[in-house]
């Protein structure tokens, strides 16, 4: 059994080398795209945890396919173990258009509790989003962050729920705000693999709304340490990626969503 475990532990290392060149690729690609085309309205299809690492540089490249598309690039940075700020940059393509600068945002997270310490951990998250075209509305978004861990049949498992509600503002608003909701619970088999289940909802608060609109899917998290592919740094690789279909309202019948974090200890 032990022979097996180490077998399979190097395997999933020599995988792991090959994830720097693929990330080198991907933040390559994204930085030539900033080309051509129209904005595109797109959901808020993330993840987000309460628990800030103090200290801890982060840069997170965020991707979505389906007919439209986005990619969202993020710098945060952990100023305390109670405190994170971030700015954001996202670029968006419709349909059989090219990649254009959309938005600029600023966000925070609040930790309100410690780590482990109560029944789950919770956190608060902010943002005010600017769009780059003239006369498109800004947006507002904040809500509370959850998340437990849960021993479950001999497993651990991981379950966050966000929700955040949204409201546009400026000449060219319209509609009443909505709720933003997302959860995702996983078995956290090892740091390379934690596979699991996601949901995203978007729910109008008001009479005259949207459809609400609904997504489910299968979604895999992974973290490789910079050290374990052969460079002498602290810090790592985290990504997950979740493949999302349609369950309700009117949106894309399936998308693809990936995101890639490289981290960083100051």
């Amino acid at each position: 059994m032990a022979h097996l475990g180490q077998a399979l532990r190097k395997r999933l290392v020599r995988v792991s080398r090959m994830v720097g060149p693929i990330c080198g690729a991907v933040l390559a690609a994204a930085a030539v795209i900033g080309g051509c085309a129209l904005q595109a309205a797109a959901d808020d299809l993330k993840i987000r945890s309460p628990v800030i690492e103090s200290g801890e540089l982060e840069f997170e490249n965020n991707f979505t396919l389906g007919r439209s598309k986005t990619a969202v690039h993020e710098l945060e940075y952990g100023f305390s173990d109670w405190l994170k700020l971030g700015v954001e940059a996202e670029l968006a393509a419709d349909p059989g258009h090219g990649f254009r600068y959309d938005a600029t945002a600023l966000e925070g997270f609040l930790q309100l509790t410690p780590q482990g310490k109560y029944w789950a951990d919770v956190g608060l998250f902010a943002e005010y989003e600017h769009t780059a075209r003239q006369g498109d509305p800004r947006a507002l978004t904040f809500g509370p962050l959850v998340q437990k861990e849960v021993p479950l049949l001999g497993l651990d498992t991981l379950h966050t729920v966000n929700a955040l509600f949204t409201k546009q503002m400026g000449a060219g608003s319209v509609g009443p705000p909505s709720m933003l909701l997302a959860a995702q619970s996983r078995v956290r088999l090892i740091p390379y693999f934690e596979p699991g289940i996601e949901y995203y909802g978007n729910i109008t608060l008001g009479r005259h709304g949207d459809e609400p609109r609904h997504r489910l899917g299968p979604m895999l998290v992974g973290h490789i340490g910079f050290r374990e592919l052969g460079v002498d740094a602290p810090g790592g690789i985290k990504y997950d990626a979740a493949y999302l279909r349609r369950v309700g309202g009117e949106t894309d019948p399936s998308t693809f969503r990936v995101r890639i974090e490289l981290e960083f200890p100051l």
